[in-house]
């Protein structure tokens, strides 16, 4: 068993590891394309089960870490960027039709404004030949 001497020494160096992993992972996120919650999520918890199950080996911990994060990759991730892109594309679908019914609207609206100056036309010729 470590003395709380060794144990207080090595916390410095353990928030350290922390930090820079922490930096690391905000590092790799850019505009979607860095690593998700499932990702990180199943390495982190990858990591601890082949630590429980195999001891402080780092070989082990680093296969676990990766075999759980490519699952919580392909579980979690993927469905939210499925579910992302099923929006992406409803707002587009949403957009169009909007732009058609603009359009239908529009083309209502200039036929009517030409009956209208038609009839108009032909009341005033009509008016014209009473007129006579």
């Amino acid at each position: 068993m470590k003395s709380f001497k060794a144990t207080a020494q090595s916390w410095p160096r353990i928030a350290m590891a922390v930090v820079a992993a922490g930096l690391f992972l905000a590092g790799c996120e850019t505009t979607g394309s860095g690593a998700g919650v499932g990702t990180v999520g199943g390495a982190a918890l990858g990591a601890g089960a082949s630590r429980a199950v195999f001891g402080n080996s780092t070989s082990a911990m680093l296969i676990g870490g990766a075999v759980g994060g490519l699952a919580g990759n392909m579980t979690l991730d993927r469905q939210a960027e499925v579910r992302a892109a099923e929006e992406r594309e409803a707002s587009r679908d949403r957009s169009a039709q909007r732009q058609l019914d603009f359009e239908r609207q529009r083309t209502i609206q200039q036929f009517e404004v030409e009956r209208e100056l038609e009839e108009r036309r032909l009341f005033d010729e009509w008016r014209r030949d009473q007129g006579r």
